[in-house]
């Protein structure tokens, strides 16, 4: 989203809808990553047998996704800010549920890694319009308030991706785990496509504007907290990725455990997810963001 998008009427747009329904909407929203990442790393050996792939080739189905879910959104963004955010949200996540289906009935691990780059692109139009919601519609202190319960969501998601992904996995195969993301993206649709207001009082007609976009990343990338920011992030997104994209393998095929303990290990791994937020919330309030951002970094 553009920094200098219209600025909302966050009052008169948050009477529209309940905060049950903004607060549901956001944590299902944001739970498509773990939905998306999370769920099916317990069958990736069993795919990766079943296509008679190299583990290196399974793992890409990881790595693509999450290159066009980083890649997506630079554009959707700012098609956000022209558009509306509920466009971007039908299409995203239509897009989202036929790459899952895709996925899942893929004939080669070929085609498994290209569906899997168009889910991460659809992922990135949930991810983005999530927090460009709560811009929408609240003050920041409020939203702060809001995204702390969508979050909460989220934490209860990732805690049973990966059991639900075992067990599935172990029932049914592989492919219906693959397919099971496709459900949760469609139950999202079916309540943007239903409940959901716009929220995004004034389109800004030069979004998508070359000037525009130069200008804006322009800023974004001089700005040192941002790039100290990213580079802290990427850090612990490339250490969390590495253990995702090899954890299945390592505790499946070399331990020995079955697909359904494994998923029981990883709901730890969201676990301790859930504990590090509430860690965050006491950082915020003791020491303000720069001094939680820089305690989370050394940890």
């Amino acid at each position: 989203m553009l920094p200098n998008a219209a600025p909302a009427a966050p009052a008169a747009l948050a009477s529209r809808m309940s905060p049950g329904l903004v607060v549901l909407t956001l944590a299902l929203l944001l739970g498509i990553q773990p939905v998306t990442t999370d769920l099916y790393l317990p069958a990736l050996p069993a795919l990766t047998v079943g296509f008679g792939a190299p583990v290196a080739h399974a793992q890409l189905t990881l790595t693509a996704l999450l290159l066009a879910f980083g890649c997506s959104q630079l554009v959707l963004g700012p098609l956000s800010d022209r558009f509306g955010r509920r466009p971007v949200l039908l299409c995203g996540l239509a897009a989202y549920v036929l790459a899952a289906v895709g996925g899942a009935l893929a004939p080669s691990m070929l085609w498994l890694i290209g569906w899997r780059a168009v889910q991460g692109a659809a992922m990135g139009a949930a991810v983005m319009c999530a927090r460009a919601i709560v811009r929408d519609l609240y003050v920041p202190a409020d939203g702060a308030r809001v995204m702390s319960r969508a979050l909460t969501g989220l934490g209860v998601i990732a805690c049973l991706c990966a059991p639900i992904g075992g067990l599935v996995s172990d029932l049914f195969g592989w492919r219906v785990a693959l397919m099971v993301p496709a459900l949760f993206g469609a139950a999202a649709l079916a309540l943007i496509a239903l409940r959901f207001d716009e929220t995004l009082v004034q389109r800004n007609p030069n979004a998508l504007r070359l000037g525009t976009l130069v200008s804006t990343w322009s800023t974004v990338l001089r700005n040192p907290t941002f790039r100290a920011f990213t580079a802290l992030t990427t850090c612990a997104y490339a250490v969390l990725f590495t253990f995702l994209a090899a954890s299945s393998f390592t505790f499946i095929q070399v331990l020995g455990l079955s697909k359904s303990q494994y998923g029981l290990v990883m709901l730890w791994n969201s676990l301790s997810y859930i504990a590090g937020t509430f860690l965050c919330r006491h950082w915020l309030a003791r020491h303000g963001l720069r001094g939680c951002v820089a305690r989370g970094g050394w940890l």
